[in-house]
């Protein structure tokens, strides 16, 4: 049993290369099959359709997110202080995932395909801006942030600042270490800063 589940995560791992590096749609059991060496029936077992094997990498993809993003974010002392070391972490995911985020893709790619993945995305990404949320009203709670901060406000900003720099990677007006990113975001913390940073 371990054996098996240890063999799935390769093959996870394979896949969401595929997703990652070309689009979902062409993540198949067949394309998956030739890039692991693996028959079609032995994934097929795993996965039963193409559509369970997509939403299984995206399971996947969030459970490495957490990994490598979130939990080790949670070790700053103080809830800014997380909010931005997951910054930190993200872009680091950003750049590990060949400079493109899964979880963007996918909802650009499934936005007008109605159907289970479309909702697995919506939902990841509805959780991920909660979270961010959270953290928001935790520093505001904190004063790290001003009392009139509008947690919304400033996670809708923050969310966008991160989607411009993957586009502005992508055409070339932004550079490898994210520093316009960077920069944003700092005049954004320094606009709401509280009295516990001063």
């Amino acid at each position: 049993m371990r054996k098996g589940k240890h063999t799935k995560q390769q093959v996870l791992a394979i896949a969401l290369q595929i997703a990652t590096n070309k689009s979902f749609n062409e993540l198949t059991i067949g394309g998956l099959a030739n890039a692991t060496g693996m028959s079609k029936s032995g994934l097929f077992a795993h996965f039963n359709s193409k559509e369970n094997l997509q939403l299984a990498v995206l399971d996947y993809a969030k459970d490495v997110f957490v990994e490598t993003v979130i939990t080790p974010a949670q070790e700053a002392s103080t809830p800014l202080g997380k909010l931005m070391k997951m910054c930190e972490l993200w872009q680091g995911w950003y750049r590990e995932q060949a400079y493109s985020c899964v979880f963007i893709s996918a909802a650009v790619e499934f936005d007008d395909q109605p159907g289970a993945v479309r909702d697995r995305v919506k939902s990841q990404l509805s959780d991920l801006l909660h979270y961010l949320n959270g953290l928001v009203q935790a520093a505001i709670a904190a004063q790290e942030l001003n009392t009139s901060t509008n947690a919304k406000q400033f996670t809708y900003e923050l969310y966008s600042l991160y989607l411009g720099s993957q586009h502005m990677t992508w055409v070339g007006f932004e550079d490898g270490a994210h520093s316009r990113f960077n920069m944003a975001l700092q005049q954004l913390v320094e606009r709401h800063k509280g009295e516990n940073h001063e």
